[in-house]
């Protein structure tokens, strides 16, 4: 004995679909605007840090960060050792008028 069954597809669907790969497409672009303000006001302690920021396609987005092994560092700073923090990314990120994440 078969059951019966009724699929309902949002009438909706297909401009959904496309409002959500536009976003993606808007964070990326948001991104790289975040990246490109982080690198070229990066401090020049090492150009190894600018060189390390990277804009980043996620599932859900785009994210930015830099690869290099003294970002955290430069950005939040190490008190007991006197490195002040720079905060570079944070700025970059307010300067598009978005709040700064940690995490």
């Amino acid at each position: 004995m078969a059951e019966e069954f009724t699929v309902r597809i949002d009438d909706d669907l297909d401009l959904k679909v496309q409002d959500e790969a536009d976003l993606k497409d808007a964070a990326m672009e948001m991104a790289e605007r975040i990246a490109d303000t982080a690198r070229s006001t990066a401090p020049h302690l090492s150009g190894d840090y600018a060189a390390g920021i990277v804009a980043q396609k996620t599932k859900h987005g785009a994210r930015v960060y830099s690869g290099d092994y003294k970002s955290s560092w430069i950005e939040f700073g190490v008190p007991s050792q006197g490195i002040p923090a720079h905060f570079n990314l944070r700025r970059a990120v307010e300067a598009a008028g978005y709040k700064f994440k940690k995490g």
